[in-house]
């Protein structure tokens, strides 16, 4: 701390645990919860109501947190506990943790320690909201708590191109034609009109029939998709059989026309 009008103000000082610091001239000054600035105009205040300046004008520079780091949890590469003064803000902290890991979700909870707030979400993907104004990067607070989302996961399974699982955000949601295009798409035997989508509710299982047809159309609404659902796309015995007939059909006629073409040769 120094005073621009007073050399000998120039001190370097501790808070205690009470949350004030001891000056000279001022004596003990409550600075708890206050960033640099606030500090600076709190020692101001003390110096004018003493009588030992007329226009004070401190400066505070924080150079160490003793003891107050902030933690970072969940769904991120290296998850543990990081130094507070120089992990200010939360993609900072992110950052620090070697970044999201692949199935981190894009919802991140602060909890602060100490000040009595309470917990809030953070939305830390650009794309998740359409509100530019939401500040995803905040400024946090030595101690506090940061724990990053797991992405839920839906299953497509059947006659498609990908069978398998896929990650699903609770932010940015996924869709029924959403999840089947991650399946890259269904195959050429898919019954496309007699789909279904299992879901686990708390009262049980639900399945719901689906025209995958009229969905990849546009004539039916597109519906979301949660986690643990399971998209199943069955396959068509009809459509089995003519694409076996069909590709003995294409069979037979290349070898036709090779015979054809080495008869017509060996003729003529």
């Amino acid at each position: 701390m120094s005073e621009y009008h007073t050399p000998d103000f120039r001190t370097t000082a501790r808070v205690a645990e009470d949350g004030t610091v001891a000056l000279p001239l001022v004596g003990e000054v409550q600075v708890n919860g206050m960033d640099d600035r606030a500090a600076a105009r709190a020692i101001d205040s003390a110096l004018l109501n003493s009588g030992m300046l007329l226009h004070p004008r401190v400066t505070v520079l924080i150079t160490e947190y003793a003891g107050l780091d902030v933690s970072v949890l969940g769904e991120v590469v290296r998850p543990g506990v990081y130094p507070f003064a120089t992990h200010h803000r939360l993609l900072d902290l992110i950052s620090a943790a070697s970044g999201l890991a692949p199935v981190a979700g894009g919802l991140v909870t602060i909890t602060h320690r100490s000040s009595g707030k309470a917990p809030y979400a953070v939305v830390v993907l650009n794309s998740a909201v359409g509100n530019d104004t939401v500040d995803r990067n905040p400024e946090l607070e030595p101690g506090d708590t940061v724990q990053v989302s797991r992405a839920g996961l839906v299953y497509v399974v059947g006659d498609v191109m990908r069978p398998g699982g896929f990650p699903v955000d609770p932010v940015l949601r996924l869709t029924v034609v959403q999840a089947l295009t991650l399946a890259w798409g269904p195959t050429q035997n898919a019954a496309l009109t007699k789909a279904l989508l299992i879901r686990d509710q708390p009262g049980g299982r639900t399945v719901t029939s689906l025209n995958l047809k009229r969905l990849l159309r546009g004539e039916d609404p597109d519906l979301p998709i949660q986690d643990r659902d399971i998209l199943f796309v069955p396959d068509s015995t009809a459509k089995n059989l003519w694409n076996r007939t069909m590709e003995s059909v294409v069979q037979s006629a290349a070898g036709v026309s090779i015979y054809a073409g080495l008869v017509y040769s060996q003729r003529f």
